[in-house]
C-alpha cells in the first residue's frame, strides 16, 4: 500500500481537507491553543491547503497566503507568490499587509526535499531563520510563530539564537506526522519585539 495512504491521509479525502497537514495543525493547536486568538493570520508554504482548509473554518479577520506555487482564487482571497527565504517576498508581503500586524505567523513550508537528512535538516533551518528574521518585522507584540523544521543537529542552536525573541518556547510531532519522518514543529510564543 502507498505510505501516503495511512489512515490520516483518507481521513482527510473523507472530509474533504485538501492535505493529510489539516490533522498535524488541527493537534497542535489542541494542545498548544494557538488559534485561539489569532484574529490576523501569515501563512507560509500555503500549498496544497490542509492548514488553509483548518485556518478558513476558523473564519479570521484576515489571512494571507504565501506559497511559491499559490495563485489568488476564491480559496485564497489574499496570496502572494513568493520564496520566504528571500528578502523580495517579505518586501511585497510587508507592502500587501499596509502596516497591518499580525497575530500568528504559522509555515508548514518546506524545500524539495534531496532524500540526505543532513542536507535536508539544513536547508529546512534555513526557511526557519528567514521566518523569524523577516517575520518578526510584521509580527505584533505577544504574537505567536509556528514552523515546520526537520530535526537535526543545528536545531538547538536555532532555538538557542531565537528564543530570546519570544516567552516560550516548545517544540512538538504531531501523530499525524509519519514516524520516518524527522519532521517537528517549533513554537515561538509570545514576541518580545525587537531589540
Amino acid at each position: 500500500m502507498n505510505s501516503r495512504k495511512d489512515k490520516y491521509y483518507n481521513k482527510a479525502r473523507a472530509v474533504g481537507y485538501r492535505s493529510r497537514a489539516a490533522y498535524k495543525l488541527l493537534e497542535i493547536d489542541n494542545k498548544f491553543d494557538i488559534l485561539e486568538r489569532a484574529h490576523n493570520i501569515l501563512e507560509l508554504g500555503a500549498s496544497p491547503g490542509g492548514w488553509t482548509d483548518i485556518l478558513l473554518s476558523r473564519e479570521p479577520d484576515y489571512l494571507l497566503s504565501v506559497d511559491m506555487l499559490i495563485q489568488k482564487s476564491d480559496e485564497y482571497p489574499y496570496a502572494i507568490r513568493g520564496d520566504i527565504r528571500r528578502e523580495d517576498a517579505w518586501e511585497r508581503i510587508a507592502d500587501f499587509l499596509q502596516g497591518r500586524e499580525m497575530d500568528l505567523i504559522l509555515s508548514d513550508a518546506m524545500s524539495h526535499t534531496s532524500g540526505q537528512h543532513d542536507r535536508d535538516h539544513a536547508s529546512s533551518v534555513e526557511i526557519c531563520r528567514a521566518i523569524v528574521d523577516y517575520g518578526t518585522d510584521v509580527l505584533r507584540i505577544g504574537g505567536n510563530m509556528l514552523m515546520k523544521q526537520f530535526q537535526g543537529q543545528y536545531t538547538e542552536e536555532f532555538i538557542r539564537d531565537y528564543k530570546p525573541r519570544f516567552k516560550r518556547n516548545y517544540i512538538t510531532k504531531p501523530k499525524a506526522s509519519r514516524d520516518s519522518s524527522s519532521e517537528i514543529y517549533i513554537i515561538f510564543a509570545g514576541y518580545l519585539g525587537s531589540d
